[in-house]
């Protein structure tokens, strides 16, 4: 291992790069993968219902082990959980390269899963914990900048791939970068840095059977709530097994000694602000992601290339913009840019429901500009407000907290606009069906607009929370 003892400013770069190399493979491997989807239906004879769980079976797996990895990490050392997920990732994508059948493609996606969960809550952990606190902020939009150039690179070179050599070889390039990845961060990360792992700390099985139990029902449910139905039994039942076990989780963390998540922290109104935020946040926002590639291939009538360079401006403001907003907030505070960050957001989100059959293009240009400036905006001071309130022993559970929400807030926002879609589509008399957009007239009359009315609304409370909540008192400060 490298020695940087004697210069941390060289130190942190090197962390960021090691970082770095993995975070964009995770992010271009999980957009490939839904590039690369249809191929995988027609060679394994999958219908669309059936191999969209190569999606939701990885993502389901990454969002109830968060929290517990993050946990398992603050108590056992983020390097040694970090590069067990990199070593289980390159297994997963071993795996995948070599599928003979679909049941065994969607073992090594859950495989996959399993290992970002380690590598996501220890990523941004370690990269925080590498720069000092003034550049916290920075380091933040750092690694949101990778999370942007991924997802506008790694889909070009992910639908290269996929084009030219099937989509085997999207598993196969991930192996390979992932393995320079683990050699690089096994050579670079400092084992023991400011931080002791908490060995005398005992891991809550119970607490993470229990929170794993109710974000995985509570995202069941909401995923398949469009299809089934909100009031159906399954959609019902999976939200009342989350509640159960939501209820079971937070009687076992006050029980327990050394619970999964401090939850007095829900007290401290920086953190409930900047958490509950950040899940509204990313339920709005998730409406751009979701219906505008609907709108501009069957509304705009446009080809699946043209949408995603008309969509290319949210991840290049994304990129260039969290940085600048992380070093802003680390010399004038994370609230005006959080602000600034929603004011962004909302704009574009209420420009999108003005959007007509004859919008022009530099309309939706501008959308996905705005966009992808207020997300990159909002995040690193939003992430940096977070963190700041826990000390750096609690640093992995903290941030898996931040991913989880995001990952929380994205599902819930992508099935309340479609419902919304949905609903207003049969109410006049269509097919509740978004493949059959291009045969109406009009995009408000389908729902779109309601469903961006609806995310705009979500935008200013999440506005309002963030202006007004941080002054709540939850507790009467303690006296001597």
């Amino acid at each position: 291992m490298l020695n940087f003892s004697k210069n941390q400013n060289v130190y942190k770069w090197w962390v960021y790069s090691s970082i770095s190399v993995v975070i964009f493979v995770q992010v271009g491997d999980q957009t490939g993968t839904n590039i690369a989807m249809p191929s995988m239906s027609a060679e394994f004879n999958a219908d669309i219902p059936t191999v969209q769980w190569v999606y939701l079976l990885y993502t389901l797996c990454i969002s109830s082990l968060l929290l517990p990895m993050g946990r398992f990490s603050d108590i056992f050392g983020r390097k040694s959980v970090y590069c067990s997920g990199l070593v289980v990732f390159v297994i997963g994508g071993i795996v995948a390269t070599v599928s003979q059948n679909f049941p065994m493609l969607l073992i090594a996606r859950a495989i996959q899963g399993i290992a970002v969960s380690m590598i996501l809550a220890n990523g941004m952990a370690l990269l925080v914990e590498a720069f000092p606190k003034s550049e916290r902020g920075l380091a933040l939009g750092l690694y949101l900048s990778v999370i942007g150039m991924g997802g506008l690179l790694g889909t070009l070179l992910s639908g290269y791939l996929v084009s030219e050599y099937g989509w085997r070889s999207l598993y196969m390039a991930s192996v390979l970068v992932s393995s320079a990845g683990l050699f690089l961060s096994l050579f670079v990360i400092q084992k023991n840095s400011s931080v002791t792992p908490m060995v005398n700390s005992k891991f809550d099985w119970y607490g993470a059977i229990f929170s794993a139990a109710t974000l995985s029902s509570f995202l069941l449910a909401m995923t398949f709530s469009h299809t089934l139905g909100w009031g159906s039994l399954p959609v019902l039942s999976g939200f009342l097994i989350s509640v159960i076990c939501l209820i079971l989780f937070v009687w076992r963390e006050r029980a327990f000694d050394y619970p999964m998540i401090d939850l007095s922290l829900f007290k401290n109104p920086i953190f409930f602000v900047g958490t509950l935020g950040r899940f509204l946040t990313f339920m709005a926002g998730s409406s751009v992601f979701f219906l505008m590639p609907f709108y501009i291939i069957q509304v705009m009538d446009l080809s699946p290339f043209r949408a995603a360079v008309l969509s290319a401006p949210m991840p290049i403001m994304m990129t260039l913009t969290s940085p600048f907003s992380g070093k802003i907030s680390d010399k004038f505070g994370t609230k005006w840019p959080t602000l600034f960050g929603l004011f962004c957001w909302g704009f574009a989100i209420f420009i999108s429901t003005t959007l007509t059959v004859n919008s022009t293009q530099l309309m939706v240009l501008v959308i996905h500009f705005f966009a992808g400036a207020g997300n990159g905006i909002f995040q690193s001071p939003n992430q940096s407000s977070i963190v700041s309130v826990v000390s750096s022993e609690k640093y992995g559970v903290v941030t898996s907290v931040i991913s989880m929400v995001r990952t929380a807030g994205n599902l819930t926002g992508t099935a309340v606009a479609t419902s919304v879609v949905v609903l207003t589509m049969s109410s006049m008399g269509f097919q509740p069906n978004l493949s059959i957009l291009e045969s109406v007239s009009d995009p408000q009359k389908i729902g779109i607009s309601r469903a961006f009315t609806l995310a705009t609304a979500i935008v200013v409370i999440s506005f309002s929370l963030n202006i007004f909540g941080r002054n709540i008192k939850f507790v009467s400060p303690k006296t001597n």
